[in-house]
């Protein structure tokens, strides 16, 4: 399996609600604790840049869960303080929910990769093979999943 921690941060004093690719290299984070920040990925800083580097029109949630996505033919899935990717089944359209594997047996997919954080994952986004995860304790992690980029 691969797993690649890219970054860490921290900054939230309360667990992370929402995560969010905002542009090229700057996540969003919002917390408990009130607080929405914008991370440069590049340094692993708060930024004070955002309006340079957010897009206009940038919409965030407060609250974005960690809901299961389907990303291409993989499906990237919070499992309290794992994030895992495993092959979406082929049975299965973008739009279902893919807990049951291609045998018809729930929760056995095999993972392609995961990543274990250091308490429960609160929220993710998926930005081709970047992954941003917000943490229950309030940290946000950027990940390298090499499985979801897409081939040209």
């Amino acid at each position: 399996f691969r797993r690649v921690l890219f970054r860490s941060v921290t900054g939230h004093s309360g667990p992370v609600t929402a995560v969010r690719f905002a542009s090229e290299g700057i996540v969003a984070s919002s917390s408990t604790d009130g607080s929405t920040k914008f991370w440069d990925l590049g340094t692993g800083q708060e930024t004070e840049k955002t309006a340079e580097a957010v897009p206009e029109g940038f919409t965030f949630p407060k609250e974005g869960g960690a809901r299961e996505r389907r990303i291409n033919s993989y499906v990237v899935a919070a499992k309290g303080q794992t994030l895992v990717i495993h092959k979406a089944p082929e049975d299965k359209a973008p739009e279902d929910k893919a807990e049951t594997a291609a045998d018809g047996k729930a929760g056995t997919e095999t993972p392609v990769a995961f990543f274990q954080c250091a308490s429960n994952i609160s929220a993710f986004d998926v930005a081709g093979a970047n992954v941003a995860v917000g943490c229950a304790g309030g940290q946000v992690l950027q990940l390298r999943a090499a499985v979801l980029q897409t081939q040209a």
